[in-house]
């Protein structure tokens, strides 16, 4: 059937699954952590290659010369007057085949983008905090209320933002702190990048397991007394290792994902980040290195 399809759809339904894997990759943790990032990218450029080398080989189209109707041209009404013993009579034209290869195109790219979706879909519902049970929602807030005392140095308390009341369904918030109340709220996504951390035996140390660390930490850290919002940072990615360790994370993982951490707050220059740039003192042997005999900074 495929040598029925034209060229046009066959492109139009490879960009339309390569647009999907895109989309899917942009908004899914589970597929960015499952896919990298030069898939999608490679997908896209092989499309628009191919759609550019295969249109400059083909030979250019001449003008159509002009022909009678045909099947094709069925639905249009065309015939043929025949005259035979029984008199003049009209001949019908025959039926217009059927143009499979367009159909079988567009049924094969929705298939495929419908996949993509159904299981970045699932994947993403699969990885929120309210999936969890209350039992397990409940051991893992006493969990990160253990690990923030340590750090805080005194009792406090860590709560998961359910209803996102404090930190904000889809804002810059991951996190907020009473310090008065000795209370702190963690953004959902946060909380379950920690259980999978400490629970599940998630150990991949990427990006989303690094930042959970240091958005606790920094918390803790708030809780202990400090207001100084890169001061704070400055504190957290150096107990984010330690805390990292007691959640099972491997060393060698911890301390590369929290020097991926620290160059990344290093080199950030936007204006809503102003307030938690690092010091210049947050460096090996400065005053606010908490281990000044460890050159390894910042854990």
């Amino acid at each position: 059937m495929w040598e029925n399809a034209d060229r046009a759809t066959v492109q139009a339904a490879f960009r339309a699954a390569a647009l999907v894997v895109v989309l899917a990759w942009l908004f899914s943790d589970d597929v960015r952590a499952w896919v990298p990032i030069w898939v999608p990218i490679v997908l896209l450029l092989a499309a628009e290659l191919e759609f550019v080398f295969r249109g400059r080989r083909e030979a250019p189209r001449l003008a159509p010369s002009r022909i009678p109707p045909g099947p094709e041209d069925a639905d249009l009404g065309f015939g043929e007057v025949v005259e035979d013993d029984d008199g003049i009579r009209f001949l019908p034209p025959p039926a217009r085949p059927e143009r499979r290869g367009r159909r079988l195109g567009w049924v094969v790219g929705a298939g495929i983008a419908a996949i993509i979706v159904l299981l970045a879909v699932r994947s993403d519902r699969g990885a929120t905090w309210a999936v969890l049970s209350e039992e397990a929602r409940t051991t893992a807030e006493t969990r990160f209320t253990a690990e923030a005392s340590r750090i805080a140095g005194k009792p406090v308390r860590i709560r998961c933002d359910e209803g996102y009341s404090f930190t904000g369904a889809g804002s810059d918030t991951l996190g907020i702190a009473f310090p008065g109340s000795g209370l702190a709220y963690l953004d959902p996504t946060i909380c379950r990048a920690l259980y999978d951390l400490a629970f599940a035996g998630d150990h991949r140390g990427d990006q989303r397991a690094a930042d959970a660390l240091v958005v606790l930490a920094h918390e803790a850290v708030h809780l202990a007394g400090e207001r100084r919002e890169g001061v704070t940072e400055c504190l957290a990615l150096q107990e984010a290792g330690p805390l990292a360790l007691r959640l099972g994370m491997p060393e060698g993982t911890t301390r590369r994902i929290l020097r991926t951490a620290f160059a990344e707050r290093l080199s950030e220059r936007t204006i809503i980040r102003a307030a938690y740039a690092l010091p210049s003192s947050c460096r090996d042997g400065g005053a606010l290195d908490r281990r000044p005999d460890d050159p390894r900074f910042p854990f």
